[in-house]
């Protein structure tokens, strides 16, 4: 449930904080005032596009953070994504200048992975989701969601791998056999090639180490000797001088412990210069100038790097293709492989991925004409009570298919074997047609609220939102649309942007979105409206932009209904 939505320079928001309860919250206000910003806000708070038209004008960033509430028994299907606690902060903020940020806890975490969490949080209805009601490829997703077919797609999924896997095998398997002949040949000529080079872990850039101390081998000696001489070489030096130091402490300690504290840090400096001078002693010695062993190391940089070329790999990379090809040709011939055994091992995943697929199909169906019954049973008490509709799960045949059932083969990938298509016939005497090809927008509304009250509890999802569901009604089937979302508001929390009185005054909780004009700008400002606030709310849109005694009369009565 979203319990807290907070906004800054979004717009023409400039900062606004909202507070949403449960059941049916309804959000209000005069057209062009941003009612529809509090949703796109909310959208871009959970991973939608953030375009940086959204930043207020004049600012360089927009900041959206909403607080949600999941029940515990959901917290399993978000442990995925790093979800631990009922309680989940989102936070987004766009720049105008670089990416935008992402915080999931108070932690930064991808947009991609906002939008994974924000599909498991909040249901969002409004223009672009009566599209995707329209697009026939979403018509299965609406149904798996009614039918509760996440075990059976499970399975099917997984017999589609397997299947997928063993026929992909046979197909590599089965390459013409001389162009398999031809890389194998390919193949051992390049085998042959490395292992006369024969290039070992580190080698080059050992190799590269080297020739940078053989190139500067005079530089090298004449350093070491100076370091030799600063530290132990000449009268005068670091240690000379601090075995001096040490005397001097050791008579001050006679007379003050300070001293003598000192004396151990002085003895250890001593220690560390006399490794360095027995160091710079041993470099001195064993950097020496050796053209012929230059020689030879250029030489053998020059054909390793000539062979990554070549390849067109790095080095590690060359490595690793040199043991691969060894072991593709250990593969030339593998003894393991039995065309016999593969096919057998492929007819038995076919039949248990077609049976998996029969079940999947077998449910579909049947869940299929409960959720139309539902639907037409809905749809009826929406003001379409001439209204048809019908759910089609079909299979299409294909020579080829994965799918086999009664010697048939059927089309078939992870999610079955079946396609459906959401039909209607919204008026009288006209025929059964594809669901895109006959509603109206008025209509699609209706189907889409029709749809989530038939899967009410079912989806998962706390938080179901309706951007202007009412559109294309009015009069009675208006109150009858806010009594459904008062409804479908005892599963979810509903949060619904409207212009209808008939279903503000059956609102849970009631906000108004109004527009103030503050040091010659424009400010959106979101209200909770009290009880008589409510009334002059509701009489305003009664009224279409007054609220007069008449009005407000209606108003009360209104309430007084839903009472």
């Amino acid at each position: 449930m979203l319990k807290t939505l907070h906004i800054e320079n979004f717009a023409i928001v400039d900062e606004a904080n909202v507070s949403f309860d449960s059941g049916l919250n309804v959000i209000t206000g005069e057209t062009g005032v941003g009612k529809s910003l509090i949703v796109d806000a909310l959208s871009v708070a959970l991973g939608e596009r953030a375009y940086k038209d959204f930043i207020r004008d004049g600012y360089s960033s927009a900041i959206v953070e909403a607080v949600f509430e999941v029940k515990r028994s959901e917290l399993a299907k978000l442990t995925s994504l790093g979800i631990e606690s009922v309680g989940i902060t989102v936070k987004r903020e766009i720049k105008l200048q670089g990416s935008s940020k992402v915080w999931i806890n108070g932690q930064i975490r991808s947009v991609q992975e906002l939008k994974e969490l924000g599909d498991h949080l909040v249901d969002l209805h409004g223009q672009h989701e009566h599209q995707y009601l329209l697009n026939e490829e979403h018509h299965i997703n609406f149904l798996d969601q009614f039918a509760e077919t996440g075990s059976l797609l499970e399975t099917v999924s997984q017999k589609h791998q397997v299947l997928t896997v063993l026929t992909r095998e046979l197909r590599e398997r089965e390459q013409d056999a001389n162009s398999r002949q031809e890389q194998f040949q390919l193949y051992a000529f390049q085998l042959q090639e490395l292992n006369d080079i024969n290039p070992q872990p580190d080698e080059l850039d050992n190799l590269e180490k080297e020739r940078r101390v053989l190139e500067n081998a005079l530089t090298i000696s004449e350093q070491a000797a100076t370091l030799l001489q600063e530290t132990d070489g000449v009268e005068g030096s670091a240690i000379q001088r601090l075995n001096q130091i040490i005397g001097q402490l050791e008579n001050l300690s006679i007379y003050t412990d300070t001293a003598a504290a000192f004396l151990p840090e002085a003895l250890a400096a001593r220690v560390s210069l006399q490794s360095i001078a027995d160091f710079a002693a041993e470099y001195e010695k064993e950097v020496q100038a050796d053209p012929r062993r230059l020689n030879e190391v250029e030489s053998r940089l020059k054909t390793l790097n000539r062979v990554c070329q070549k390849y067109t790999r790095t080095y590690p990379e060359l490595l690793s293709y040199w043991q691969e090809i060894r072991s593709r040709l250990d593969q030339q011939n593998d003894p393991d492989w039995s065309r016999k055994e593969l096919l057998q091992s492929i007819k038995t995943a076919t039949g248990e991925y077609s049976q998996a697929c029969e079940l999947l199909t077998k449910q579909r169906k049947r869940e299929a004409r409960i959720l139309a019954t539902s639907i037409i049973n809905k749809l009826s008490h929406l003001g379409m009570p001439q209204a048809r509709f019908h759910i089609e799960v079909e299979q299409e045949e294909r020579d080829n298919g994965l799918a086999v059932i009664k010697g048939k083969t059927f089309r078939g990938d992870e999610v079955g074997m079946d396609q459906v298509t959401f039909w209607m016939q919204a008026n009288p005497g006209e025929p059964l047609r594809p669901l895109a090809r006959t509603a109206s927008g008025g209509e699609v509304s209706r189907i889409m609220l029709a749809i989530k009250s038939a899967m009410s509890g079912k989806d998962g999802i706390g938080t179901v939102i309706f951007d202007e569901i009412d559109t294309g009604i009015s009069g009675r089937i208006a109150r009858v649309v806010g009594t459904e979302l008062r409804d479908l508001g005892q599963h979810h929390q509903l949060i619904s942007i409207t212009h209808l009185p008939q279903i503000a005054s059956l609102a849970d909780n009631h906000f108004r979105v109004e527009k103030h004009y503050l040091n010659d700008r424009t400010v959106t400002r979101v209200k909770r409206l009290n009880e008589d606030e409510r009334i002059t709310e509701i009489a305003t849109l009664i009224g279409a932009g007054g609220a007069g005694e008449a009005t407000r009369l209606a108003a009360i009565e209104l309430l007084k209904q839903e009472d």
